[in-house]
């Protein structure tokens, strides 16, 4: 009983104290949950890392251990199944492996042809991979993408416009040095001492870069950093080239190959003898229509000599027929129309000559055409039989020559048949003309015609 009364004093104390100062002791025990609360926190931080890389370590053992459970649980006939899946599945990622580094190792071929010679050395590095050859596949491919990514740079840089010192072609064959400006697919070049300056032809295959001068203010402001409107071939330089090729009118003649040459020269000939022949033909001139009247009116008078002076006056080939004609007027008119006849086969030779040349170049100058042809086409299935069809450029020299040959037959042909027309019609008038005023003498002769003398 004496022990229970001091612990009950305690007891009493012991509340009183907490009665008297309960806040404080409530903030105190918060804080030291919050330290735990932190403290724990910080614990499962550093903790969480370590639980989740466990998790995932014990997946995976965890799907493995699964996987080899179901193909310990498979039977033969399909694990060789999955084998064989698998082996496909991995020959398909080698096939696109293949066809990606190809396509890779195509654009490469590209990219160096496009490269202009001075840009080599940049791209030096990148090139290598066109010509690498690894046993590595993995290696392969990043050399090939490394040469991909210089690409996407260049293009990034031509886009924007970019300019580098080089050497072109003049169109005289002359290499000039000096610097390049691009921008897009155009390229533009002035050389050092400002002695050519122009646009770049793109030559398909070729490491030359050829100059198609002009604008060289402009090209020359654009390379010292300035501004300046600049002509653009969006058909890569073929529409200039076009254009020098139709502006050279002797390009279609070295187009046309050898048989150009007889062709152009049976034409020549030709133009000769037609000119021989209208210069001929030109100065006669058809006799008065009382030109045989007065002839007959001197013979009936008995003056020989002013028949014959009446009848070398005239300028036509009948003069002649005629003064032949009056040196066998004592012989009686059928004489005469003997002589009138012989006459007439001197006059028709004469007046023909030149025009069977004249017929001969117009249908020879065709067969030389046809020969040029049939020459250009076995050129070219020469050339269709070593380069095959998939470039035409190579074909067009071939289909070049046997067109232009063909062309210039037609040309000198059409020409010369219409002036061998025209020309022997003419003659034959002539002949005609003289036949007819031969024949109205040897008439006047035999008292057919009633003069006014008579």
């Amino acid at each position: 009983m004496k022990l229970f009364i001091p612990l009950g004093l305690v007891l009493l104390a012991g509340v009183a104290v907490v009665q008297a100062n309960p806040a404080e002791s409530a903030r105190e025990d918060l804080r030291a949950a919050q330290q735990r609360l932190v403290q724990i926190r910080e614990t499962i931080a550093a903790e969480k890392p370590l639980l989740a890389k466990r998790f995932n370590d014990v997946q995976f053992k965890l799907l493995e251990s699964r996987r080899k459970v179901r193909i310990a649980r498979m039977a033969e006939v399909d694990r060789k199944e999955l084998l064989k899946a698998l082996e496909k599945k991995h020959h398909l990622f080698q096939q696109d492996h293949l066809f990606v580094t190809g396509k890779l190792s195509d654009y490469g071929l590209s990219f160096e042809t496009f490269l202009f010679p001075s840009e080599e050395e940049v791209y030096e590095h990148a090139l290598r991979g066109i010509r690498a050859n690894s046993d590595d596949p993995q290696t392969l491919l990043e050399k090939r993408l490394a040469m991909l990514e210089a690409g996407i740079d260049r293009l990034e840089k031509v886009i924007g416009g970019t300019s580098f010192i080089g050497e072109a072609v003049a169109p005289d064959g002359e290499v000039k040095r000096g610097t390049f400006a691009l921008a897009g697919p155009s390229a533009w070049f002035i050389a050092e001492d400002n002695s050519l300056a122009g646009y770049i032809l793109q030559d398909k295959g070729s490491r030359t870069r050829r100059v198609q001068p002009g604008e060289r203010g402009e090209i020359k402001t654009v390379t010292s950093g300035g501004e300046a409107n600049l002509s653009v071939d969006v058909t890569g330089g073929k529409a200039l080239a076009l254009a020098s090729i139709e502006s050279d009118p002797w390009e279609i003649f070295r187009k046309g190959g050898f048989w150009i040459w007889p062709i152009l020269g049976i034409a020549l000939f030709s133009a000769i003898c037609g000119l021989i022949k209208f210069a001929q033909i030109v100065r006669i001139r058809t006799p008065e229509s009382d030109w045989v009247t007065r002839i007959l009116a001197a013979l009936r008078s008995g003056d020989k000599s002013e028949a014959e002076l009446v009848a070398g006056r005239a300028i036509h080939p009948v003069s002649g027929v005629v003064e032949q004609c009056l040196s066998y007027v004592h012989a009686g008119p059928d004489v005469v129309e003997e002589v009138l006849y012989e006459q007439l086969i001197g006059v028709q030779n004469k007046l023909q000559s030149w025009l069977p040349f004249i017929a001969v170049t117009a249908a020879t100058a065709p067969l030389l055409g046809l020969l040029g042809t049939v020459a250009g086409m076995i050129r070219t299935f020469n050339i269709i039989t070593v380069s095959g069809t998939g470039d035409a450029k190579p074909l067009a020299g071939g289909i070049s020559e046997a067109l232009v040959t063909t062309l210039f037959g037609l040309v000198v042909a059409i020409p010369a048949l219409i002036i061998h027309a025209l020309l022997s019609r003419r003659c034959q008038g002539i002949i005609q003309n003289t036949e007819k005023l031969g024949l109205t003498l040897i008439n006047g002769l035999r008292g057919k015609i009633i003069t006014p003398n008579s």
